[in-house]
């Protein structure tokens, strides 16, 4: 999921004019797309500071893997790809389906 933010002065646009910028930009991102918000607004990111008050993002593209109970299993960079997690986003997915919580969930916010 990506959570456009206006705190780092790059999505100075629009929240259709974010989403053209990346239908043209990234034509195969397929993830969801939620409308341009602050940290302070987000009720993600309050959840996610609220586990790790000690870990403030510094710039966008910060990445967090949440397991199905919505615990912040760890915090990412900007620097690190989301191709570099793909070997901890599986072990989660398994844990997920040994335990029977796989499946689609609703996102609501």
């Amino acid at each position: 999921m990506a959570f456009p933010l206006k705190d780092f002065n790059q999505e100075l646009g629009s929240n259709e004019e974010i989403v053209s910028y990346v239908n043209e930009n990234f034509p195969r991102v397929d993830f969801p797309l939620f409308s341009l918000s602050s940290l302070r607004e987000s009720p993600v990111y309050r959840n996610i500071y609220k586990q790790q008050p000690d870990k403030k993002v510094k710039w966008n593209f910060y990445k967090y893997l949440v397991d199905w109970n919505g615990r912040v299993v760890k915090m990412y960079d900007n620097k690190v790809t989301p191709m570099e997690l793909s070997s901890e986003i599986e072990t989660l997915l398994n844990e997920a389906n040994r335990i029977g919580r796989g499946g689609h969930k609703l996102v609501t916010a």
